[in-house]
C-alpha cells in the first residue's frame, strides 16, 4: 500500500510517495475506544490559539513559514513552540534573524523572536517526531487567552478525542478547528485520525488539544493517508515541556550555528 505523506509546512511545499515499510509506520485498524481520564476536564479555548509563524531572513521581509503556539511553564514562563522543519537555523548569507507570530488575517505580530529557548531540535526524516521542534524566548507580555497550559499528562491516550486548532485560521482572523480521535500514542509521538478529510498543508506547529482537558497535548508534526483517513502526527507536550525545562542556553537566532 502506498501512502501519501505531507510535510505540514508552508515553507517545505512537498508531498512524498513512500511505501509505508520505508517512511512512516501509520495506524491501521479501528479507532480505539473513548479511554477512562484521570485528569480533571477543563474547558477548550473559544479563541485563535493556534498561531501563523513568519520568518525574517537577513535583510529580507517576514515569509510565511508555518505555525507555532504559546505555552506556560510551570513557574509562570511563557515560550513559543514551533517546528525545526518550518525554519533553516544555520549561518548563511542569508541567515534567520527573527520569528514572529501572529493571528492569521490580523495584522500586525503578536511578538517578533530573536532567541532561542534552548538547543532546537532538527527536521524529522524518520519515525520520530520527538525530534522536530523549537523552543523560543518571549520577552513580551502575551495576551493570556493565547497562551496555552500542557495537559499534565504529557501526551493523549488512545481512544481520546482531541482538536487541532490551526494557525492558519479561516483566512479572516477567525478560528479553524479540526477533531480527531487519537489511533496510537507511543516513544516516536501520537497519531490523530482526523473527522473529516481536508488539506493538512502549512499546519505544522499548530496546538492538538484534549477536548476533555482543554489543554494542549501535542504539536502536528506530519499527516498521511492510511485506507482512505487523514492521520496527523504529533510531538507530545510532555516531551516538549521536558525538553524546555532543561534549557540551559538561549542563544540568538542570528548567532546559532549546528
Amino acid at each position: 500500500m502506498v501512502f501519501a505523506i505531507f510535510i505540514l509546512s508552508l515553507g517545505t511545499v512537498a508531498v512524498y510517495l513512500y511505501f509505508s515499510r520505508f517512511f512512516m509506520d501509520l495506524p491501521t485498524g479501528p479507532i480505539p475506544l473513548p479511554p477512562t481520564i484521570s485528569v480533571s476536564e477543563g474547558l477548550l479555548p473559544e479563541n485563535q490559539v493556534g498561531l501563523k509563524e513568519w520568518a525574517k531572513y537577513g535583510e529580507n521581509d517576514y515569509i510565511p513559514v508555518g505555525n507555532g503556539f504559546f505555552l506556560k511553564l510551570e513557574g509562570g514562563t511563557v515560550i513559543a513552540v514551533t517546528t525545526a522543519h518550518s525554519v533553516a537555523l544555520h549561518k548563511s548569507n542569508h541567515s534567520l534573524v527573527t520569528i514572529a507570530l501572529s493571528i492569521a488575517g490580523q495584522s500586525g505580530y503578536i511578538a517578533e523572536i530573536d532567541a532561542l529557548y534552548g538547543e532546537p531540535g532538527k527536521p524529522r526524516y524518520g519515525r520520530d517526531m520527538t525530534v522536530d521542534y523549537v523552543l523560543l524566548c518571549v520577552d513580551v507580555a502575551i495576551d493570556p487567552d493565547l497562551v496555552l497550559s500542557p495537559d499534565p499528562r504529557g501526551e493523549p491516550q488512545a481512544g481520546e478525542r482531541v482538536m487541532l486548532y490551526s494557525g492558519l485560521g479561516d483566512g479572516s482572523g477567525g478560528m479553524s478547528v479540526y477533531s480527531g480521535t487519537i489511533m496510537r500514542v507511543d516513544r516516536n509521538g501520537a497519531w490523530a485520525v482526523m473527522d473529516d478529510d481536508f488539506s493538512p498543508a502549512g499546519m505544522s506547529g499548530s496546538p492538538f488539544l484534549s477536548e476533555h482537558t482543554g489543554k494542549v497535548v501535542g504539536m502536528a508534526i506530519v499527516a498521511g493517508s492510511s485506507g482512505g483517513r487523514l492521520m496527523i502526527g504529533m510531538h507530545p507536550i510532555g516531551s516538549l515541556v521536558e525538553k524546555a525545562e532543561s534549557a540551559s542556553n538561549y542563544p540568538k537566532i542570528q548567532d546559532y550555528q549546528r
